[in-house]
């Protein structure tokens, strides 16, 4: 440790700081880490600040969130340790004991926080530290590809040498002996490369979906915080598990938590998955659920989305019979007819006849008969023939009932509960 700083603005800052006084023995550990690495920085807070915003910008931070760290008054996020990690090593004392060290007085220290913020931090260090192991696999690679390309060369010069000793009446058995060994030699090289390459591309795979799977339990865990906080709701991807969250809410009378439940659902599940919510609510004999569904979906998703919803379960009906659909799709183009944006209506229209569908538009029909939004912007797109179309009413657009979120709103995380 450095005796005193080359800033005295650094030193003038850490007698600011004060003792750590009112922190659990943990916290206070890992603050006097943080005001010890920074000594021997031999760097101002401000100056940290300056590097970290040029140079890291995930771990920037401004002068009064660096002072709470350094006086135990917060945590920072993991980005920062890994930051001034490197900033010492570029200083050339890097010491991998007391990387180690660093991380285990951070984790220490939000345990203190609680089991689910420490969860929380535990795994974005390791996010942190799958991408640095993929970014030096990635480097060795590139390294063992030039080096593979340069003995490819070098092999193509000796062959071609060892050729012109062939042609010339001057050349000597012994000349082609030793070219010989040393093409020998870098063919071996060149097996051992691209033996290496493939094991390298293989770990990269692997890292990659390492790194993907850490990265949705870093998210799962962030919503998990959000709920505890009491920002969110427990969401889960599973339609079986919605089905029966819905109707737990239902039953408690809590119709808007299901309402907003059933509305994310069909905003932000797969399409594939859309139907196999359908299928749970029938299987829990959830009889109207289907149909607040089909609402929520009609209002919400694109219209290629729609299309693929409903495609008939049919493709080649006979001659003269048209395309089967479910009841479920069915009902699906009514609720579009009734309840999706006039844009994504047109183009469902127009989707439906490009791929031979025509005679489904009668569904659409069905439910745009008794809307009452856009239906001026609709008549305009000449789309439908006037008979078609209700009475304009001359609404504001997007003004109609039901329980469906604005499509424009950011979308929620979703997890398993």
């Amino acid at each position: 440790m450095s005796e005193q700083p080359s800033s005295p603005n650094g030193a003038q800052s850490l007698q600011r700081l004060g003792a750590l006084k009112g922190l659990s023995p943990e916290e206070a550990a890992f603050a006097q880490y943080l005001r010890d690495l920074r000594e021997d920085l031999e760097m101002s807070s401000k100056e940290i600040v300056t590097w970290l915003k040029e140079n890291e910008p995930e771990a920037a931070v401004d002068a009064s969130r660096l002072s709470r760290f350094l006086s135990g008054a917060d945590l920072p996020q993991p980005p920062l340790l890994p930051a001034l990690h490197r900033l010492l090593a570029e200083r050339g004392a890097a010491d991998p004991e007391r990387v180690r060290e660093g991380w285990n007085r951070l984790y220490a220290a939000a345990q203190i926080k609680g089991p689910l913020i420490a969860r929380g931090y535990k795994e974005r260090a390791l996010r942190i530290a799958l991408e640095e192991e993929r970014v030096r696999t990635a480097q060795e690679l590139a390294g063992l590809r030039e080096e593979a390309a340069r003995e490819r060369e070098h092999r193509e010069r000796l062959e071609g040498g060892l050729a012109d000793v062939f042609d010339r009446p001057s050349g000597t058995h012994e000349q082609v002996r030793e070219l010989e060994e040393e093409l020998e030699g870098v063919t071996l090289r060149i097996e051992e490369l691209e033996d290496l390459v493939r094991q390298h591309e293989a770990l990269l795979r692997l890292q990659r979906s390492d790194a993907e799977r850490a990265g949705q339990a870093l998210r799962e865990t962030s919503a998990e915080i959000e709920v505890w906080r009491g920002g969110a709701t427990p969401w889960t991807d599973d339609p079986k598990e919605i089905a029966r969250a819905v109707a737990a809410f239902r039953d408690e009378g809590e119709d808007e938590q299901a309402d907003g439940l059933l509305s994310l659902a069909a905003r932000d599940l797969p399409v594939a998955a859309l139907p196999e919510l359908y299928d749970a609510f029938v299987k829990i004999s959830r009889p109207l659920e289907p149909n607040r569904l089909s609402h929520a979906i009609s209002a919400q998703r694109k219209a290629k989305d729609l299309i693929e919803l409903t495609w008939p379960v049919s493709e080649h009906p006979k001659s003269g019979e048209p395309a089967t659909l479910t009841p479920w799709a069915r009902q699906v183009l009514v609720k579009a007819g009734r309840w999706a944006p006039a844009r994504e209506l047109i183009l469902l229209s127009r989707l439906l006849a490009e791929t031979g569908r025509s005679d489904h538009k009668q569904h659409l029909i069905a439910g745009l008969k008794q809307r009452t939004e856009e239906v001026d912007e609709i008549a305009a797109s000449d789309e439908f023939h006037p008979s078609n179309l209700p009475q304009s009413t001359n609404p504001t657009p997007g003004t109609g009932s039901g329980t469906a979120p604005d499509p424009a709103a950011p979308k929620r995380r979703w997890f398993r509960t």
